[in-house]
């Protein structure tokens, strides 16, 4: 190619070049910060239906050209209050290049930093719901801008989609308890903005807890009247659900652990439902149990825990939640309310080969403690404010071989055995053995019934090897108030008694003897009573 060729294409780039660094040199002018401010205030409002306010206005050149815009604040809906719906530190807005050749300002994007948005909801009814673009077709039309020089024109402030970086949302729920909610690290895309409907893309972290929100989608319709259709989807992880639980749910017993899972949800705002999963590698469930010795605060260790989660507008079901405990598995179809007290059903519980002694002893320290594994099946209903005092439901169970090593149940035993001396009398002869008694069974079996907190056996079963027992009657689980029937059957040899009192206070009147073999009774009284 000629010199003369290439001469014209060279002119032209650098009359371009001319003209895009002269409109840039002049680009200040054009935005004139003072009538700019207005204007740009003025359009925004119009925009999004709210009054829109900002500090100041500046204008860079590099490395593209941008407006900056401080102290930018939207106001809320005056229904719910004065402070405003949105802050932003700093917002800066991008100016397309092209349309600049022209004395024309057309904007190519909105990113919002360290923004601060307060969501609030009340009677079905969100803040943001009343958030409004402006009427007409969706082309934006071009006007003039007073106080800006020669023929320069602007297009609509806003743009389609809106940037949002290092933000922080604030959800809150006046009159739902544990309502409030906290979503930081915000760094999303909303698209949609000034139209009916919004799209959101983004990652965030949920507080309290520091649970990761990862991969978010959601959309929100923004209506003028009714309640907002919502699509939520997302992932989440976290090192520790302690925080989120005591939120949540009842702040005792804690519980923490490792989580993650996800979720989609769908529906009106204030009644979203959908499913998703939250799976805890392990699981520590902490409590302070005074009755315990040192150290009070005692814990117990669930590892493998799989939560399906079916969330309903009034409900949460999981179906099944399963878990390792204590060498064994449980498994149940969970339901909880979502009010300040919910009711809690725990239907078709499986439980397989789970070791009692770290739950009755190590955990609740309990008096009747037992070890051997146990095996049930049932269903259970409490309410979360007071679990023991409001639980009901039935099922059957059985322990394998173990030994009582509980202090209440041994003491229980021993008076049962040396009730009244009854068999002291009848073996003509004086018994006494040390503090401590160690039974060992075979298997314990039976049936119960829980009613508002009074447990109910009419066939319970005490296996040893020499000795076989039985018991009917009650058993409350607030304050070990108990009432029991107890037949002790050894050889030919029996013994009946009625059992009563709670804690370490029972009482045990004897109501029948009948000894057959005096010598076998001696030999089961000096093996129990050593």
């Amino acid at each position: 190619m000629s010199g003369k060729a290439l001469r014209r294409p060279l002119i032209g780039l650098g009359v371009l070049l001319l003209l895009v660094v002269g409109t840039l040199a002049i680009l200040p002018l054009l935005l004139d910060t003072r009538t700019m401010q207005g204007y740009i205030a003025q359009t925004a409002s119009h925009s999004v239906g709210r009054p829109v306010r900002f500090a100041s206005v500046s204008v860079s050149l590099l490395p593209l050209p941008h407006v900056t815009l401080k102290g930018l604040e939207v106001a809320d809906d005056p229904r719910f209050g004065t402070a405003p719906l949105l802050r932003a530190g700093e917002v800066r807005v991008g100016v397309r290049v092209k349309p600049l050749l022209s004395l024309r300002i057309e904007l190519a994007s909105i990113t919002l930093l360290d923004a601060k948005v307060e969501l609030v909801e009340q009677g079905g009814r969100w803040n943001f719901a009343s958030l409004s673009g402006p009427a007409g077709s969706a082309k934006p039309a071009t006007r003039t801008v007073p106080g800006i020089p020669g023929s320069a024109s602007m297009g609509s402030v806003f743009v389609s989609s809106v940037g949002i970086k290092n933000s922080v949302v604030n959800v809150r729920r006046p009159g739902v308890k544990n309502g409030d909610l906290r979503v930081e690290g915000l760094d999303a895309t909303v698209s949609g903005v000034g139209g009916s409907d919004y799209d959101i893309r983004g990652d965030a972290r949920l507080e309290p807890g520091g649970l990761r929100l990862r991969n978010i989608r959601a959309s929100v319709a923004i209506r003028a009247a009714g309640e907002m259709p919502v699509k939520v989807s997302l992932e989440f992880e976290g090192p520790d659900i302690a925080p989120l639980a005591r939120a949540f749910l009842a702040p005792s017993p804690s519980i923490s652990g490792p989580a993650k899972g996800k979720i989609d949800l769908a529906g009106p705002a204030s009644r979203l439902a959908g499913t998703g999963v939250l799976d805890l590698s392990r699981l520590t469930v902490s409590e302070d149990r005074r009755q315990c010795p040192p150290p009070v605060r005692r814990q117990l260790i669930l590892d493998e825990v799989h939560v399906p989660i079916l969330l309903k507008p009034t409900s949460l079901e999981s179906a099944p939640v399963t878990a390792k405990l204590a060498k064994g598995t449980i498994a149940a179809n969970v339901t909880a309310g979502l009010d300040s007290s919910p009711l809690v059903t725990l239907g078709d519980i499986k439980i397989a080969g789970v070791q009692l002694l770290p739950i009755l002893q190590d955990y609740l320290c309990q008096g009747f403690a037992i070890s051997g594994p146990l095996d049930l099946g049932g269903d259970l209903s409490m309410r979360s404010a007071d679990m023991f005092g409001t639980m009901n439901g039935a099922g059957r169970f059985r322990i394998g071989a173990g030994r009582v090593v509980g202090e209440g149940a041994l003491k229980m035993v021993r008076d049962v055995l040396e009730a009244g001396n009854v068999f002291d009398m009848a073996l003509r002869g004086k018994l006494t053995g040390p503090t401590k008694t160690a039974l060992d069974f075979d298997s314990i079996t039976g049936s119960y019934k829980i009613v508002n907190g009074i447990a109910r056996t009419d066939d319970l079963l005490y296996q040893g090897r020499d000795l076989r027992v039985t018991a009917a009657g009650t058993y409350a689980l607030v304050d070990g108030r108990t009432d029991m029937k107890v037949v002790a059957t050894q050889g030919r040899n029996q013994l009946r008694a009625q059992v009563t009192g709670s804690g370490g206070a029972l009482r045990v009147v004897p109501t029948g003897v009948s000894v057959k073999e005096p010598a076998e009774v001696r030999k089961l009284m000096d093996r129990l009573l050593r």
